[in-house]
């Protein structure tokens, strides 16, 4: 994308085309299908191993988030029951988060390899055997084969199950061992985390009808307010849910949140709101004293806000749309913020874990393309900060280039800002356990901190506003 347009660019980056997805666009379709189209669908006759063969089909075009395409399959096929979708499901997210490695082990064999791809997601999933096992013979004596080879003696990509351009530019910033680390937790499910709204309850009573309601729950160290849940229990259709008690939060994002630190009776503008899953984290901190606006330039996020503020009870909170960061409209608070939080867009290689999607979705180019818009950004929101203010800088991102690279290039260019240690502002009660107590910015990495990974700077603007030497 060239300059900067929008604080949230669209999320689809369409993936280059695989060569199995080449020969099929060349025979003029599917290869199991009739006509070049698709295969005609049998309702509940067809096996679910055909099924995720079906949504393997989807989902590797990479043209929408995966979870969109998730709802878009089942919306479609409303006879699936709850343990038909939840295989689905499983199976489609390990086929993604394992596709360079399933992909590779599926190659040998007549046919499509789709197939023998959804057999062993279904597998490493934990499907039943009676639900992979259907299907060929041959395909099974193949399975049986690749079960048990060793990612060790397999090549990078579907060793590290991470595209050659991800890898090798965390070996680059990082090193190979950490490099090596995040690409193993990359594999695995994030876990599920909660944020307690304390301006409706406390976590002791939170947890006690949690536990009443058979949901096991623990507090999570060093996050007050914060929750970790045993399992993937239906949270959000509860009734302690529909009155507000609390928010589906990760623990990363709550600790990045709590960094804007704000003050009773502050002026907060969380710039690209979003959804709003931080404003409102905010928002608690304030205890409904002050005033926080939700800027975004998506009116469908906005008004995906507007509910879960009420739910919440906060009347702290207003919404700006805006569209892009030059929008004139934002001239109502420049210089006038005490707090301004800037959770850029970014190529979300920190939540890999929960869309491991993305990873196929960016590459280097977009990557660069989101540098300029991050750039753009932040010094946008700079404008908004008033004398002695704070401006913090976020991404779930764990690249260099999207994190302290932007920073240290804004702080080139603006001597008025200074580099704050992110332990001046989380106390000794309030930070994610391993992390680097000497670093400047605060970095979370799902190997150390079993979050998200996430990335944040907190710049402090110069108590007197600047004065321009004479020309």
């Amino acid at each position: 994308m060239p300059a900067s347009k929008s604080p949230r660019p669209p999320r689809s980056n369409k993936a280059p085309e695989t060569p199995e997805k080449a020969a099929r666009s060349r025979q003029g379709g599917r290869p199991d299908s009739k006509s070049g189209g698709k295969p005609a669908p049998h309702g509940k006759r067809q096996t679910l191993v055909e099924w995720l063969t079906e949504l393997i089909y989807e989902l590797e075009t990479f043209e929408v988030p995966a979870d969109a395409m998730l709802s878009q399959f089942f919306r479609t096929r409303p006879f699936f029951g709850g343990r038909e979708r939840h295989i689905l499901a499983e199976g489609a997210y390990c086929w993604l988060r394992f596709r360079l490695r399933i992909n590779h082990l599926s190659q040998g064999g007549s046919g499509s390899s789709v197939p023998r791809q959804a057999k062993l997601a279904l597998l490493w999933s934990g499907a039943p055997e009676d639900v992979w096992a259907k299907g060929k013979p041959a395909d099974n004596d193949w399975l049986s084969r690749v079960i048990n080879v060793s990612p060790n003696d397999l090549p990078q990509e579907p060793k590290t199950c991470l595209p050659a351009w991800l890898f090798d530019t965390l070996v680059e910033e990082q090193g190979a061992a950490q490099a090596m680390r995040f690409a193993v937790y990359a594999l695995s499910a994030a876990p599920l985390d909660v944020r307690v709204n304390t301006l409706k309850t406390t976590p002791e009573v939170l947890l006690g009808q949690f536990a009443e309601q058979g949901v096991q729950a623990q507090p999570i160290e060093g996050l007050p307010g914060g929750l970790r849940v045993e399992g993937k229990p239906p949270l959000g259709r509860t009734e302690l849910f529909a009155n507000g008690h609390f928010e589906v939060q990760d623990a990363g994002s709550q600790w990045v949140s709590r960094l804007a630190a704000p003050r009773r009776g502050d002026l907060v503008v969380d710039f690209c709101a979003g959804a709003g899953g931080k404003t409102l984290s905010i928002a608690a901190l304030m205890k409904n004293t002050g005033r926080i606006v939700a800027v975004d330039n998506s009116e469908r996020r906005l008004q995906k806000f507007k509910p879960r503020a009420a739910r919440s009870g906060q009347s702290n909170c207003t919404t700006l749309l805006i569209n892009d960061e030059h929008d004139p409209r934002l001239n109502r608070y420049f210089g006038k913020a005490d707090r301004v939080v800037v959770d850029v867009p970014c190529s979300g290689t920190g939540t890999l874990r929960r869309n491991p999607d993305l990873k196929f979705r960016q590459s280097r180019d977009t990557v660069a393309q989101l540098n300029q818009l991050q750039a753009s950004i932040l010094e946008a929101a700079s404008r908004l900060v008033k004398p002695d203010g704070r401006l913090i800088y976020m991404t779930c991102s764990v690249l260099r280039s999207e994190n302290e690279a932007i920073v240290e290039a804004f702080l080139a260019n603006h001597p008025e800002f200074r580099l704050r240690k992110w332990t001046e502002v989380l106390g000794p009660s309030e930070r994610p356990a391993g992390v680097d107590l000497q670093a400047e910015c605060l970095r979370m990495w799902p190997d150390v901190t079993q979050t998200d990974g996430f990335f944040a700077a907190v710049l402090q603007r110069n108590k007197t506003p600047e004065v321009l030497p004479d020309a």
